[in-house]
């Protein structure tokens, strides 16, 4: 694949993360079942979707679940179905995987199913192999897990999947001015706003353990400060006394694992579109 901006969503021009997007990209044309691995926050749903939405026309719609919002009793009667009881005869309730015969379904945070249903889940699409590709099920998911470690899922399930590796915002550096703008045109499409050169430096100092979504949430905070289209260090202090990513990044751009955790427990949903 010869199209370096073939998912034009992406910002920047880190090689790991244009071939992750190349690499998604052919999975779905391919009609393999793929992961997507990385750090909270890194952009791992937004890279999945994407691929899918520049899939071959025709193509059905791409259903999103997230397995930590799953209910009390569990996966399996939301993506196998069940018939309910009481009367005669039963009705048949179908799964997501029933709803999405010919379309894609991703699961977020796939590393949280429980070990049976993630068997249960290989065990159906191995099913699905012999149905015809509009009858069957494209299975995308996202997954943390550490570099060169195995899966955190089944055995079974892991073995069906390409893995597809999202780089941290640490490790493309080269990509923090050209995300930032971009935000910043988004979030002010008619003021045309800049980072100073200083910032930027304290930007790429720093070892974001929030990655792209705690840039962008930075980036939203400073907008709130008076600023005169030109952000700097000194509204990084305006905000230290109220923002840990902005106390953190003025005082020396290192943060530890228990920020980070708690970073990710206060912004449970800032991955959503966080590679922009």
């Amino acid at each position: 694949m010869k199209d370096w901006y073939i998912i034009p969503e992406i910002v920047g021009s880190n090689a790991t993360l244009r071939t992750a997007a190349m690499e998604a990209s052919e999975a779905v044309e391919q009609g393999r079942h793929f992961v997507v691995e990385g750090e909270p926050g890194s952009g791992r749903r937004l890279l999945a979707r994407s691929a899918w939405c520049r899939r071959s026309p025709g193509a059905r719609s791409l259903f999103t679940l997230d397995c930590r919002m799953f209910p009390s009793g569990g996966p399996e009667a939301l993506l196998f179905g069940e018939r309910s009881g009481g009367g005669a005869p039963n009705p048949l309730h179908l799964g997501k995987l029933n709803l999405t015969a010919g379309g894609g379904l991703l699961l977020l945070h796939a590393e949280l199913l429980p070990l049976k249903t993630q068997s249960r889940l290989a065990q159906v699409l191995g099913q699905s192999l012999l149905r015809p590709l509009s009858e069957s099920v494209r299975l995308l998911l996202t997954c943390s897990c550490p570099i060169h470690a195995p899966l955190p899922l089944h055995s079974d399930l892991a073995e069906m999947l390409l893995r597809v590796r999202v780089p941290p915002l640490r490790e493309r550096l080269e990509d923090i001015r050209s995300i930032a703008e971009s935000f910043l045109r988004n979030a002010s499409p008619f003021e045309r706003i800049r980072c100073s050169q200083a910032l930027i430096d304290r930007f790429c100092g720093y070892d974001w353990p929030g990655n792209v979504a705690e840039l962008r949430s930075v980036l939203r905070h400073l907008l709130l400060e008076p600023h005169n289209g030109l952000l700097d260090l000194r509204h990084l202090a305006g905000l230290m006394g109220r923002d840990e990513s902005c106390f953190a990044l003025l005082q020396g751009g290192h943060r530890c694992a228990p920020i980070e955790a708690a970073f990710i427990r206060c912004h449970p949903s800032t991955e959503s579109g966080s590679m922009q």
